[in-house]
C-alpha cells in the first residue's frame, strides 16, 4: 500500500506539471479605475499569483460614503497590515500580499478622492502591497478595518464640510513620489516588519488567521531573529512561552532541542514537512519565521511528540533584484560571512532565484573548542502563473568541530564541592582526540495548482540526508543516581566514543483544499495523504580512558585504549497517513474545527551485534481533533479544543538479570497522548496580539533509561502536564516593539511502578518568563538608530526522572544597539549582559550544561 501511495502521488502531480507552460502568465487588459457615485458594483478581476503563497487582492473598489469614501481591497484571506506616517502621507502596508489581475501591473490611483486628500495610490512592493494616502497639507484622516471582504480604508474629509465631487474615472499611470527626507525610515528592500504575525499554516495546513485556530500558536518572525542577533534557530525559542531547552548533550551543532509544555519534542518541520535532521543542525540564514504549534499535531503531521511542533518557514525568491552582504564578528574568535542574493530571471517576472550562503569559524567559550561551518541554500521559482506554482530548493550544510568539551559535573557547579567551584569554561575532554563532522543535504519542492478560486491541489516533497562521524569524550557514570566522581570529589571517570552515523528522512505530502457551502454553512475542507520514511545507521564504539581532575586537568592523549563495539544497528520507519479536516463556519463569529488522521507505521530494527534485538512491528492509530472558536466581538476569540498524539517508539524493553546479563523484552508500545485546551486570543490593536491558554496534557508509555544501569530501558506509566501560558507580540507605538511571554507548568509523574509518583519532569521549570523590547527612532537626524533589551527567566528545575538534584533559577539579560539607514545596517548584540552563571539543562550528576557567559557580537550588512 505504501509503495502504491508513493507512486500515485508522484504520477498525479507530474501530470499537472506537464500541462503547465513554464513561466506562463495571464495578464488581463487594463481597465480604467474610478468611482461611479451611482453604483457600488464590484468589478471582478482574475486572480494572478506571483511566486508568493500569501493573500491575493483580487479587486480594488472606491465607493462614496456618508462622511467621505471607502477604499475596499477584496481578498479571500485575512490581510495583515501596518500603518505609519511619512510627511503628509499615511501609508498602509499589507504584508506578503499580492495584487492580481488588472492591478498587478498598473496598480491603482485616484486623485482628490475626498476633500483634503490629494491622491490614493495602491502599488505592489517587495514586501507586499503599499497603500499611500497623500494629504494636501496634513496627514489624511483614515480608519483601517478588517472586513469579511478583505480590508476597508474609511476616508473622511479634512473638516466638517461636504466632500468635494470626485473626479470622473481616468486611466492614470501610477506615479509614486519619492519619500520625503523626514520619512520614518528608508530601507531599499522595504519597511521593517513588526513582531506581530497574524497568519500561519502550521495550525491547520491552510492559510488561516491564528485567532481562528482553537490551539495556541506562537510565531517568531524574522525581525525578532535580526534584532536579537540570533545565530542558531534553537536560541529563537527563548521568545516562546512554555518552551525551554531540553537535556541536550554538550554539542556545538546548531540544532533544536526543546521542551514544550513540559514534554521533550523532536517534532521539527521545514515548510510543513517532517525533517528528522533539523534537530541536529539548522542555521538561520534562510529562515523567514519560526512557528510553534503547542500541543498535539498528529492530526495534521502524523506521528509526533505530545508537547508541540516547531515549523521552520524558509525564504522565497523576491520579485526585485536584491543583494546583501553581511559580516559578523565577536568574542571567542567568532567570525561569520554571509550573502543573500535574489533576482527575477527577467525584470518584472515572478520567476527567479534566491541564494543564501554563509561561512563561519569560531572558538567556543569552553577551552580548546573550535568550529567551522559552510552553508549554501539556493531556491528557484520555476512556475508562477495564475493557476500553478512550483518552487524548488536545496540546502547544503557542512559543520566541523574540534576539541568540544563535555558537560560538567554537578558537584562544583550547582552542588557544593568542598574543593571549590568548577570553572564553567574548563574542558574535561581530550582536546587532541575530540573532533567531528556533519554534512546535511536537503532537497525539496513545493507545488500548488488552483483549479478555481475555491479548490487547490498541493504536493510537497522533502529529502533530508545526514552523514556524521564524531570522536568524543564524555563523563562516565554507571549509575545515574551515583555522584559520578571519585571519593575525593576531584576526578571524574571518562569514556572515549567513536560514533559514525547516517540518517535519511523523506516526506511526501499531497493534499486538496476546497471551499463550499451546505445549507448556508461554509466549509473549508482539507484532505490529504502523507508518506514518511526514516532510515538510520548508527554505530558506537567506546572504552574508558584515564580519569581527569575537574579543577586542574592533565590531558593525556596516550590514554586511548582499544575500543569495544557498543551499538551497531540499522533502523527504519515507513508510514502512510490519511487525514481529513473541516473548518465549519456555523455563524460569522462561530467556527467549528473537526479533523482526524489514520496512520499505519511499519518499524524494523536490524542489530548487527545481537540478533535478539531484531524486530519488525506495525502500529496503527487514529488521532482526532475537535475545536471551536467563538468571537463575541471582532477582536476577541474564545476557543476550546481536544486532540490526541501518537508516537511509535523504536526498540524493545531491556533489563538486567540476577547474574548481570541483559534481558530483552517485547518491542515498545507506541506513546499516546491527549490534550484539553481552552484559551482567549485578542487583537489588542491593529498592531498587537495576545494569547492566554490553559491546558491539560497526559501521555503514557514514555521510554526512559534505567537509573541503576544506563544500558537498560523501559516505558513508564503516565505523565501529566498542566499549565497556563500567556504571550503578546506587536508594535506598541511606531518603532517600539515587544514580544513577551509567561508560562506556569506543572509537569509530573502521576502513575508508575518505577519512578516515584509526584516527581517533576526533568528540566521543566514551574515558572518561566521572557520579554524582549526594541525601539527605533523614526525621524530626524538620528532616524534609524535603535536599541533593544531582553530579560529571560527560568525557575528551578529537577534533573532526571528520579529528581536527583535541582538546577538553580536564573535571570539572564540580553541587549542590542543598532543603526539602519538606507542600505546600511550595523548592530551590536550583548548576550548575558551581566555575566550571570547559569545552567539551562542537566542530564545526571556528571552531565550539567553550562550557559554562555557575557558575549558581544557585532554585525554590519550592506544591501542594494
Amino acid at each position: 500500500m505504501v509503495r502504491f501511495c508513493w507512486f500515485f502521488q508522484l504520477v498525479a502531480v507530474a501530470s499537472v506539471i506537464a500541462a503547465q507552460p513554464v513561466g506562463a502568465q495571464t495578464v488581463s487588459p487594463g481597465n480604467e479605475l474610478g468611482i461611479d457615485p451611482d453604483s457600488a458594483d464590484v468589478h471582478s478581476a482574475p486572480a494572478e499569483v506571483t511566486g508568493n503563497s500569501g493573500p491575493i487582492v483580487t479587486n480594488i473598489h472606491l465607493e462614496p460614503s456618508s462622511d467621505g469614501a471607502n477604499l475596499i481591497l477584496f481578498s479571500e484571506m485575512p490581510l495583515q497590515f501596518r500603518q505609519f506616517q511619512d510627511g503628509s502621507s499615511l501609508i498602509v502596508e499589507i504584508e506578503r500580499a499580492r495584487l492580481a489581475g488588472e492591478f498587478a501591473d498598473e496598480g491603482f490611483r485616484q486623485d482628490n478622492p475626498v476633500a483634503g486628500m490629494a491622491a490614493i495610490t495602491v502599488m505592489q512592493v517587495e514586501t507586499g502591497i503599499r497603500v499611500t494616502l497623500t494629504g494636501v497639507d496634513t496627514v489624511p484622516n483614515a480608519t483601517v478595518t478588517p472586513d469579511p471582504r478583505g480590508l476597508v480604508l474609511s476616508l473622511t474629509v479634512a473638516d466638517s464640510s461636504t466632500a468635494e465631487a470626485l473626479e470622473p474615472p481616468a486611466a492614470l499611470p501610477l506615479q509614486v513620489p519619492p519619500p520625503s527626507e523626514n520619512a520614518i525610515r528608508i530601507i531599499v528592500t522595504g519597511e521593517r516588519e513588526t513582531y506581530r504575525v497574524s497568519e500561519s499554516a502550521v495550525g491547520t495546513r491552510t492559510d488561516t488567521d491564528i485567532r481562528d485556530v482553537p490551539q495556541a500558536i506562537q510565531v517568531i518572525p524574522q525581525q525578532v531573529l535580526e534584532d536579537q542577533g540570533i545565530q542558531e534557530i534553537g536560541d529563537a525559542l527563548q521568545n516562546a512561552s512554555g518552551v525551554v531547552q531540553a537535556e541536550r548533550a554538550s554539542t556545538p551543532l546548531p540544532g533544536i532541542s526543546a521542551i514544550i509544555r513540559g514534554f521533550e519534542t523532536n517534532n521539527v518541520l521545514r515548510n510543513g514537512l517532517r525533517d528528522t535532521n533539523a534537530r541536529f543542525a539548522t542555521v538561520e540564514d534562510n529562515i523567514a519565521q519560526v512557528e510553534i504549534l503547542k500541543g498535539p499535531a498528529s492530526v495534521l503531521f502524523g506521528q509526533g511528540n505530545l508537547g508541540g511542533t516547531i515549523n521552520l518557514v524558509t525564504e522565497i525568491p523576491l520579485e526585485e533584484p536584491t543583494y546583501q552582504f553581511e559580516y559578523s564578528g565577536g568574542q571567542f574568535g567568532f567570525n561569520r560571512f554571509a550573502v543573500d542574493f535574489s533576482s527575477p530571471f527577467e525584470l518584472g517576472s515572478p520567476l527567479g532565484f534566491r541564494a543564501n550562503a554563509a561561512y563561519e569559524f569560531a572558538d567556543g567559550f569552553r577551552e580548546f573548542e573550535h568550529t567551522e561551518l559552510l552553508f549554501v541554500a539556493p531556491t528557484v521559482q520555476l512556475i508562477a502563473n495564475d493557476t500553478t506554482e512550483l518552487l524548488v530548493d536545496l540546502e547544503y550544510l557542512k559543520f566541523r568541530s574540534y576539541g568540544i568539551a563535555p558537560e560538567l559535573p554537578a558537584s562544583g557547579t550547582v552542588l557544593d564541592n568542598p574543593n571549590g567551584d568548577v570553572d564553567r569554561t574548563i574542558n574535561l575532554g581530550e582536546p587532541d582526540l575530540v573532533e567531528g563532522e556533519d554534512i546535511i543535504t536537503r532537497v525539496g519542492y513545493r507545488f500548488e495548482h488552483r483549479f478555481s478560486e475555491d479548490w487547490r491541489l498541493r504536493n510537497e516533497f522533502l529529502l533530508s540526508h545526514r552523514e556524521s562521524e564524531s570522536v568524543g569524550v564524555t563523563p562516565r557514570s554507571d549509575n545515574r543516581t551515583d555522584v559520578g566522581l571519585e571519593p575525593e570529589l576531584q576526578t571524574v571517570q571518562r569514556l572515549l566514543t567513536i560514533n559514525p552515523g547516517e540518517q535519511t528522512s523523506i516526506a511526501l505530502n499531497t493534499s486538496v483544499t476546497g471551499r463550499f457551502e451546505t445549507w448556508g454553512i461554509e466549509h473549508q475542507v482539507l484532505a490529504g495523504v502523507e508518506l514518511l520514511s526514516d532510515r538510520a545507521k548508527d554505530r558506537i564504539v567506546f572504552d574508558t580512558i584515564d580519569s581527569i581532575n575537574i579543577f586542574d586537568p592533565d590531558y593525556a592523549p596516550e590514554s586511548r585504549r582499544p575500543l569495544t563495539v557498543f551499538q551497531d544497528e540499522v533502523t527504519q520507519t515507513v508510514s502512510v497517513g490519511l487525514y481529513l479536516q473541516d473548518q465549519i463556519t456555523l455563524l460569522d463569529n462561530l467556527i467549528l474545527l473537526l479533523g482526524g488522521r489514520f496512520d499505519i507505521v511499519n518499524q524494523s530494527n536490524q542489530n548487527l551485534i545481537n540478533e535478539e534485538l531484531n524486530f519488525e512491528q506495525e502500529d496503527r492509530a487514529f488521532s482526532p481533533r475537535v475545536g471551536i472558536v467563538y468571537r463575541p466581538i471582532e477582536p476577541i476569540s474564545l476557543y476550546a479544543s481536544y486532540s490526541e498524539s501518537f508516537l511509535p517508539v523504536n526498540g524493545r524493553e531491556t533489563s538486567e538479570g540476577a547474574d548481570g546479563q541483559t534481558l530483552f523484552g517485547d518491542p515498545f508500545e507506541p506513546e499516546r497522548g491527549r490534550q484539553y485546551e481552552v484559551g482567549i486570543k485578542a487583537d489588542i490593536s491593529d498592531q498587537i496580539s495576545a494569547t492566554l491558554a490553559f491546558y491539560d496534557l497526559e501521555r503514557s508509555n514514555v521510554r526512559v533509561q534505567g537509573s541503576d544501569n544506563p544500558l537498560t530501558q523501559f516505558q513508564v506509566g503516565v505523565q501529566r502536564s498542566r499549565g497556563i501560558e500567556f504571550d503578546i507580540a506587536g508594535e506598541i507605538l511606531p518603532g517600539w516593539q515587544v514580544i513577551a511571554g509567561y508560562a506556569y507548568t506543572d509537569a509530573r509523574v502521576i502513575e508508575d511502578d518505577r519512578i516515584a509518583v509526584g516527581n517533576r519532569l526533568s528540566n521543566v521549570p514551574e515558572h518561566a518568563a521572557s520579554i524582549w523590547t526594541s525601539y527605533e527612532i523614526q525621524s530626524g537626524t538620528l532616524q534609524g538608530l535603535g536599541f533593544g533589551v531582553g530579560l529571560f527567566f527560568q525557575d528551578e528545575r529537577e534533573v532526571a526522572p528520579e529528581n536527583l538534584f535541582t538546577l538553580p533559577s536564573y535571570w539572564r539579560t540580553d541587549a542590542a544597539l543598532f543603526y539602519r539607514r538606507d542600505q546600511l545596517q550595523v548592530s551590536l548584540n550583548f548576550r548575558n549582559l551581566f555575566d550571570v552563571e547559569y545552567y539551562p539543562a542537566g542530564r545526571d550528576y556528571v552531565r550539567v550544561i553550562p550557559g554562555q557567559p557575557f558575549t558581544i557580537i557585532g554585525k554590519i550588512s550592506w544591501e542594494f
